[in-house]
């Protein structure tokens, strides 16, 4: 991936003010970036400010971490970067696309409620800004839009689109 790219996602991400340092790599073919956040920040919302200002370039991956990982010349060890941003038990936000009619639907409610450039298949309704004033429109939009009869509960409890379409399938 070439330079210019990956300073272009880390001036993007870096401009979102919960970060305090960022870097780009590319990962298994997409672009990735490992954020130290100022406190506490959500990395779905770091990623959606990423894509409202970059579109088709913004990482499909953010994930928070303590530190960058440096070399001995205190240079970001893209290498170690990599490899950490594999881990499990990272807290992450990859974006992952609606891709079945309802799964579209059930996105679209969520992202006009909560106000959002975009909501992905797996990511939380709380983490993204839900809260139960929020969770009564999505309930009550779900049903007169789509025909899907969900509790307030059910919202919670299943938090993401891919959890909503499972339910409603169930």
């Amino acid at each position: 991936m070439p330079a210019e790219e990956l300073r272009a996602v880390e001036e993007a991400v870096a401009s979102h003010p919960d970060v305090r340092e960022v870097a780009a790599v590319a990962l298994d073919g997409e672009l990735a970036a490992g954020v130290v956040p100022v406190d506490f920040a959500s990395a779905p919302a770091i990623r959606d400010h990423a894509w409202e200002t970059l579109r088709a370039g913004a990482p499909k991956t953010i994930a928070l971490l303590a530190a960058l990982p440096r070399d001995g010349d205190g240079a970001v060890d893209r290498a170690e970067l990599r490899r950490v941003l594999t881990e499990d038990d990272l807290p992450r936000s990859t974006y992952a696309v609606p891709e079945t009619e309802l799964e579209i639907m059930v996105a679209e409610v969520l992202r006009e409620v909560l106000d959002l450039p975009r909501v992905g298949l797996d990511d939380d309704f709380l983490e993204l800004g839900g809260d139960s004033l929020r969770a009564i429109e999505v309930a009550n939009l779900l049903e007169e839009r789509v025909g899907l009869q969900v509790t307030l509960e059910q919202v919670f409890d299943a938090a993401t689109v891919r959890n909503l379409v499972r339910g409603a399938e169930e």
